[in-house]
């Protein structure tokens, strides 16, 4: 049994061919359609040589990226191994004995996080770095995938059962992606080659260590994050160190031939402004849209009026009720300024009658929430509002 509980069928499916940046729409498609089991690539990394990666989806949602699927035991050795070591020979025997039972990778996970063995920060904080790994991989790449669907994914996170956040993942990849970049001179990609050390070159190393390396892991035939899966780290952190050595002329590299590697477009997340003189209340808007847009907040209507004077803004949430100068006034003084006609303000009180939001409209608030907030219909309007084509 797999880490996602996915059975591949006796036919297995055939191999669809994809281009470079097709995989970022195949993704989008696939949270789209809310779909759930397991995507298998292979990325050309070099013309001729692939990269099997897996991608496990639930909902819509990628909940773990890996260059294979695993089953239930080692996943919960990898982990145990990686956040409480001290637990992992005692957990041993434990685990054979579950194993025999059609445990779920699910069921262990919650029993070990009941035990306060793991937490689901921590299993989650693991999936999303084994992912972002496959998706900075993958993602710029030409290949081949195929996809199974499985109505019942047996790996996702949290107490409620999620998948992990899509704007945070590609976040961090864009992020990584700068660093790469950073350092392209010396190392010419996620799928460089490190060149075999020549006697002139061995005879610069100073670190034994560093030559023993050499000699052992560049042989012109592993990329970079090849050495990296075999040495368990991370590759961009494995360049990193392989730039200085570059730097000092303790080794070389050999760009990939022939293969096309598109840089992603930027991600930025929308900035929202919240201006309300309630903590409480900033704190819960904070809450229910830091996985959705970067939240800035005001306390009161000249803080938000410094504040939007230096920062673009792109969804302004703003109380109708605050001291000095209210919600209404500060509406009715951004609606005069041409800077401010177009941008999207979402009025928010505690106030549910229609003289109140009449007024509101007249002043020219874009929409009207009453307090207390429902979570998900602040959600739902401030990504109405903050698509691409409604950004102003």
């Amino acid at each position: 049994m797999s880490i996602g509980d996915i059975s591949i069928p006796g036919e297995t499916l055939p191999l669809i061919p994809y281009q470079s940046q097709d995989l970022a729409r195949l993704i989008e498609s696939f949270r789209q359609q809310q779909v759930s089991g397991t995507l298998q690539l292979e990325v050309e990394a070099q013309p001729g040589k692939y990269w099997q990666r897996v991608l496990i989806w639930y909902k819509g949602e990628i909940t773990y990226g890996g260059n294979k699927l695993i089953d239930r035991g080692e996943l919960i050795r990898t982990l145990v191994q990686k956040f409480k070591p001290e637990y992992a020979q005692s957990i041993e025997g434990w685990l054979i004995q579950q194993l025999v039972h059609p445990h779920s990778s699910r069921e262990l996970l919650t029993f070990l996080v009941q035990k306060q063995v793991l937490s689901w920060e921590q299993i989650e904080g693991w999936a999303q770095g084994q992912t972002v790994f496959v998706l900075e991989q993958a993602i710029s790449f030409a290949g081949k995938y195929r996809f199974t669907p499985q109505s019942k994914v047996d790996f996702y996170h949290g107490s409620p059962g999620s998948g992990l956040n899509w704007n945070q993942l590609m976040v961090t990849v864009n992020t990584r992606q700068q660093y790469w970049s950073k350092i392209s001179s010396l190392i010419p990609g996620i799928a460089a080659v490190p060149l075999p050390p020549t006697p002139a070159i061995l005879a610069k190393i100073v670190e034994a260590a560093i030559k023993q390396h050499s000699q052992k892991w560049f042989d012109g035939q592993r990329t970079i994050v090849d050495i990296a899966n075999l040495l368990d780290r991370d590759p961009l952190q494995v360049a990193r160190s392989y730039a200085q050595w570059a730097q000092m002329g303790w080794m070389q590299c050999q760009k990939p031939i022939d293969v096309v590697v598109e840089p992603l477009a930027p991600i930025e997340l929308p900035i929202v402004l919240s201006v309300d003189d309630s903590p409480i209340v900033q704190t819960r808007i904070k809450r229910a849209l830091s996985d959705h847009c970067e939240v800035l907040l005001a306390n009161d209507a000249m803080s938000a009026l410094h504040l939007l004077a230096r920062q673009p803004v792109d969804l302004l949430l703003l109380d109708v009720t605050m001291p000095g100068i209210d919600g209404i006034e500060l509406c009715q003084t951004l609606r005069r300024m041409s800077k401010f006609t177009q941008l999207p303000i979402v009025m928010l009180t505690a106030k549910d009658k229609s003289y109140d939001r009449a007024l509101a409209e007249m002043v020219g608030a874009t929409e009207y929430l009453t307090k207390p907030l429902d979570d998900a219909k602040l959600v739902a309007i401030v990504n109405q509002y903050t698509k691409r084509g409604h950004i102003q």
